[in-house]
C-alpha cells in the first residue's frame, strides 16, 4: 500500500532530530516517543530509547500503524542505530531497520568501515534490483545513514547544514535554513506552550532510485526545534507535503525515572 511507503521513509526522517541535545553528556538515557497525522488523523505511534555511554550512542525504536490505518495496512518498523561521537558530531556504526506489512517483510543491515557503508544482509536486496542503478562506491564515501545524517542536520539548531546520506538503497542530501522564531501551542500530546525556531528542509535526490520513487518521494518540509541547552535543540513537530495530504509528526522525550514528560 502506499501509505506504507510513505509512513517508512517518514518514521526514518522524521525520529532521529531529536538526539542532538543530549551529545555533550557523557552517559544518558531517555524514553522517546513519536505520534504521526495525516490529514489530522492519527496515523501512527512509536517509542523506544536514546542511550549515550562514553563516546557512543544507541537508538533503537518500533513503530506502528494506529487506529482507522492499523486495519488498513498493519505496518510495524524496528530501527537500531549504533554511532561513534567525536567533538559533538556523530559518525555511523551500524543501521539496522526491519519493518512488516501484513505477511511481507523486509531488512537493511548496514555496517560503516573507514567511512564507506557496506551491506551486511538486505531483504529486498537493492543491489538485484534492476529498477535501481548502480551506486559507484566513491559516491557514497563519507555518508551517514538515514538516522545520523538527519542528527548532524541539526545538531547546533542552525538551520544552516547539508548533510549526505545513504540508506542502503538510496543516496540523498538534505540542507535546511532558518526561517523564524515561533511557538507551538499546548495539545493533548504537549504539556505546555513550547517556544521554538522554524526550520525549512529540502531533499534532493540524488542516486538509487527508481522512477516511481523519484515521482513520490517527499521534497521538503519543516521542523520546529526547541531549545534545551546551550546551542542544542530538540525538535517537537515536523512537518512534510506528501501526495496523500500533510503528513505531521510530534515528538517528546521522558526520563525513565521520572513519570512526567520532558516536553
Amino acid at each position: 500500500m502506499k501509505k506504507s511507503i510513505l509512513l517508512k521513509f517518514n518514521f526514518i526522517f522524521l525520529f532521529f532530530f531529536l538526539i542532538n541535545n543530549y551529545l555533550s553528556s557523557k552517559e544518558m538515557q531517555k524514553e522517546i516517543f513519536f505520534s504521526a497525522y495525516l490529514k489530522g488523523i492519527n496515523l501512527a505511534s512509536a517509542s523506544g530509547e536514546i542511550i549515550i555511554k562514553s563516546n557512543k550512542l544507541y537508538f533503537n525504536l518500533n513503530a506502528r500503524t494506529v487506529g482507522i490505518f492499523s486495519i488498513i495496512s498493519e505496518w510495524q518498523q524496528t530501527i537500531n542505530v549504533e554511532a561513534t561521537i567525536l567533538n559533538n558530531v556523530l559518525k555511523s556504526k551500524e543501521y539496522k531497520s526491519s519493518d512488516s506489512r501484513g505477511k511481507k517483510k523486509g531488512h537493511i543491515y548496514l555496517k560503516f568501515i573507514n567511512n564507506f557503508p557496506k551491506i551486511i544482509s538486505a531483504q529486498p536486496d537493492p543491489r538485484e534490483d534492476k529498477r535501481r542503478t548502480k551506486i559507484n562506491k566513491n559516491l557514497l564515501k563519507n555518508t551517514s545513514d538515514p538516522v545520523i545524517g538527519i542528527i548532524n542536520m541539526g545538531i547546533n539548531g542552525n538551520c544552516n547544514n547539508e548533510e549526505f546520506i545513504f540508506d542502503g538503497k538510496r543516496k540523498y542530501s538534505l540542507r535546511s535554513k532558518f526561517l523564524k522564531k515561533d511557538k507551538i501551542g499546548k495539545h493533548n500530546f504537549y504539556t505546555n506552550e513550547i517556544d521554538v525556531i522554524k526550520c525549512e528542509f529540502n531533499i534532493k535526490k540524488l542516486n538509487g532510485y527508481t522512477k516511481k520513487e523519484i515521482k513520490k518521494y517527499p521534497k521538503n518540509g519543516y521542523i520546529w526545534y526547541k531549545k534545551v541547552r546551550n546551542n542544542l535543540y530538540f525538535p517537537a513537530k515536523i512537518e512534510i507535503s506528501t501526495n496523500w495530504g500533510s503528513f505531521i509528526c510530534l515528538i517528546k522525550e521522558k526520563d525513565p525515572k521520572h513519570e512526567s514528560d520532558s516536553l
